[in-house]
């Protein structure tokens, strides 16, 4: 009988270009023609106080404009409007070009940027933040609101170290607070900034997350696997529970890539969808080309296409092992159960991809046919695909995942490819295919894929039901989600994540009835504080946590250090050296 810890997920949230993440608002978006009239009120209320059109007045609500609105009608008239602000969409020149200084046209127009007019340095204190960060300690913020426990609760039933946070990017901060502005000084004639340099770094959202949001002294780090980095921070975090060495751990990343540098970059590869190549493909496929590109189908997984799009995101989940979320009564939202990350041997080039991605999957598939059995693998798992809409990546991951399916015995291997949404986030893109799971167990709605019309001719799909169209199942249908990750350079991570149900059908073979009714008893606590971040968003109340310069720690006033342990003001349990 295993008896590691398991590594629940019991908190979430973040932002993409779908919107906020917690409450599932985000996958909601993807799904919004499957929804409720309920859910969709929901979704266009939280879109639209985010992208400044409306406001609470007292128990009323206003446009900014001033103008009294009946709430429900207002948004169900606007609802195209207030949707066309989100997801893959044409890019804001005010995102791409902030201080309006690239003379050259962009070439590749389309992007999935943060809801429009949303701007998370104006929830707190920014002091020249690079948008990634601002955006990390929103998408923190978020994820400690859905978790519907006070931090300082937490941090007194554990000891200082056993705490861990793993997260970051993959290219850096390029914007003008970040790598970009420490690039660019000497062409503008201008001073760097002296944050220019630290602020660009890679790890810096794991450092931000313990500086001035959680004031931890426990375990640190980021693992960078380029488009694989989510993933390969989950490992981090599902090892640093199972070992023991944390039972808090928050895995995470933030990547902020519409920049001219980055989008000149992806450029030169032929890797984006650009525009030229576009109206192309729109005329091949007999599509109009009278507007020009259609940003809506500028990312097409698996369909005929070009290229990727390039999209922001910041994406958290809350990790804690099994026996400390009993005790505090977190509410559960599903399991890791299996990451592995993989190189791919010798390459003829570095960009391309290899054979490390068939390990992962052949290793998560076999670790869920060991968890789940063959049969729930077989008919109650899906795939959150890599699916980046190149050429090269529909062809290898389709024959990785079909492959996969044949060893398995599954005859139609449902599969998701939400970039086809949210453009291509990097760092989190893993994060955003978690979040999605989390939602999918929580409506039932695996989102289709509606910027392609069909599969194109070279996909490997005899046994793959790659979704062209949203499938809907009962909620908690499916017990198990795969996602898939492949990076430049070998950087391959796959990942199996267990259900709510099926996590809690393993919690009460592991712990007593008496435990478990206690539990229960506590979640009624936990969701009803949970609800209420999401209320306090949907009126963009939001309760964003960035403590700078408090409660610093002084290593010659507030540490007492013995043979058997660390004491630290402030902390209720030492840290322990025996």
């Amino acid at each position: 009988m295993n008896t590691k810890p398991l590594a629940l997920i019991t908190g979430f949230g973040g932002i993409n270009s779908a919107g906020r993440s917690s409450s599932n608002i985000s996958y909601k978006n993807l799904i919004f023609d499957a929804l409720s009239a309920k859910d969709k009120i929901e979704v266009l209320q939280d879109l639209a106080v985010m992208e400044g059109m409306i406001e609470p007045i007292g128990r009323s609500w206003e446009t900014t404009s001033g103008d009294s609105i009946e709430l429900k009608t207002y948004l169900l008239e606007n609802q195209e409007k207030i949707r066309s602000k989100t997801m893959v969409r044409k890019i804001d020149k005010e995102v791409y070009d902030p201080d309006g200084i690239i003379l050259e046209k962009i070439k590749a127009s389309s992007a999935g940027q943060l809801p429009s007019g949303f701007d998370p340095s104006s929830l707190y204190a920014a002091r020249q933040h690079p948008k990634a960060l601002q955006m990390t300690v929103f998408g923190m913020s978020d994820a400690l609101g859905q978790l519907g426990i006070d931090w300082e609760v937490v941090q007194s039933k554990i000891c200082p170290d056993e705490v861990a946070v793993f997260s970051g990017a993959c290219i850096g901060q390029m914007d003008k607070f970040g790598f970009g502005g420490l690039m660019q000084s000497r062409l503008k004639e201008s001073r760097a900034s002296s944050k220019n340099l630290a602020f660009g770094l890679v790890e810096m959202s794991a450092d931000f997350i313990n500086a001035y949001i959680l004031g931890s002294v426990g375990r640190t780090g980021h693992s960078v696997g380029a488009c694989a980095t989510f993933l390969y921070n989950l490992q981090l975090g599902k090892e640093a529970i199972e070992s023991g060495s944390a039972r808090f751990a928050v895995v995470g990343g933030s990547e902020a890539p519409i920049t001219p540098e980055i989008v000149d970059g992806f450029y030169a590869m032929s890797a984006l969808s650009d525009d030229k190549r576009m109206l192309e493909l729109q005329a091949q496929q007999n599509e109009s080309i009278e507007n020009g590109p259609n940003q809506l189908k500028a990312c097409r997984p698996f369909g005929n296409n070009i290229g990727m799009v390039l999209g922001e995101s910041a994406q958290f989940v809350i990790l804690m092992d099994d026996a400390l979320a009993i005790e505090l009564g977190a509410d559960i939202y599903g399991s890791v159960a299996s990451v592995h990350s993989h190189a791919d041997g010798f390459k003829s080039s570095i960009s391309g991809p290899g054979v490390g991605n068939y390990i992962t999957m052949a290793k998560c598939a076999s670790a869920a046919s060991k968890i789940l059995g063959a049969s729930s693998l077989k008919t109650r798992t899906f795939v959150h695909a890599h699916g980046t809409g190149t050429p090269a990546n529909r062809t290898t991951e389709s024959h990785i995942l079909n492959e996969v399916a044949k060893t398995y015995g599954i005859k139609s291997w449902s599969i998701a490819a939400i970039k086809s949404y949210l453009g291509h986030s990097m760092a989190p893109a893993s994060g955003d295919q978690l979040i999605t799971s989390l939602g999918t167990w929580k409506k039932g709605v695996i989102p289709g894929i509606h910027s392609t019309d069909e599969i194109a001719d070279d996909v490997h799909n005899s046994n793959l039901n790659i979704l062209m169209d949203h499938e809907e199942k009962e909620p908690n249908f499916y017990e198990g989600a795969f996602l898939n990750a492949k990076g430049f350079g070998g950087n391959n991570a796959s990942a199996l994540v267990l259900s709510p149900e099926k996590t809690k059908e393993i919690l009460n073979n592991r712990f007593s009835k008496r435990k478990m009714k206690t539990y229960q008893s506590k979640l009624i606590d936990v969701r009803n504080k949970s609800n209420n971040h999401n209320k306090s968003c949907l009126k963009g109340n939001y309760k964003v946590t960035y403590k700078f310069n408090e409660n610093v720690l002084q290593g010659e006033t507030d540490i007492k250090i013995s043979k058997d342990s660390i004491k630290l003001k402030g902390f209720n349990k030492p840290i322990k050296l025996k």
